[in-house]
């Protein structure tokens, strides 16, 4: 019996088995199947992560737009902008308007372009409160316009505003536009 596994022995070393070549080729190619893989994924993952800051950056934008367009609480009421009898843009960054009870409020961006600015008056006389300020890293970007047209002089004003930041070496943003009809212009 042990003649026989002897012989069953050698026909196995006999036969041929992996060079020592081949293995290290083969662990070289699974090294960079790998290294591919994991490339692919960490990639992914990034593009994913921008993807989420820029749709959070565009709710940030959508929500100062709205506190622009629908006003804040004061002593008098809810005065909003598009209940303003008369507006003067200042800057393209700073529009001055006047509410139906003829008290003059304004929004305007600071001058880091970090926080947007809302002056009002208030119980003590007038107050400048901040009504966004970005997080670190982030620009604010607030512009006023009026249309082309003299038809839309004093009745319609344009409100663009925007937020851009740098998220793993990509400069994302969100931005909103919109037109404000004023309803209680002088005709």
């Amino acid at each position: 019996m042990s003649l026989t596994l002897i012989k069953y022995m050698i026909m196995l070393m006999n036969k041929k088995s992996f060079t020592l070549v081949e293995v290290v080729g083969t662990i070289v190619i699974s090294t960079f199947l790998i290294a591919v893989v994991l490339n692919v994924f960490i990639l992914s993952t990034q593009m994913y992560y921008i993807g989420i800051c820029e749709q959070r950056l565009q709710y940030k934008v959508n929500a100062l737009l709205n506190k622009i367009i629908e006003g804040k609480p004061e002593p008098g009421g809810v005065f909003r902008l598009s209940e303003a009898v008369s507006y003067n843009l200042v800057s393209i960054d700073e529009l001055h308007f006047t509410g139906t009870d003829n008290i003059e409020r304004w929004f305007r961006l600071d001058n880091n372009s970090k926080s947007v600015i809302y002056h009002h008056p208030t119980s003590s006389g007038g107050a400048d409160e901040i009504i966004y300020t970005a997080p670190e890293g982030t620009t604010v970007t607030l512009r006023f316009s009026t249309p082309v047209g003299s038809e839309y002089m004093g009745v319609v004003l344009g409100v663009d505003v925007a937020l851009t930041s740098n998220v793993s070496g990509r400069t994302i943003s969100g931005s909103a536009s919109t037109y404000v009809n004023i309803r209680n212009h002088a005709v």
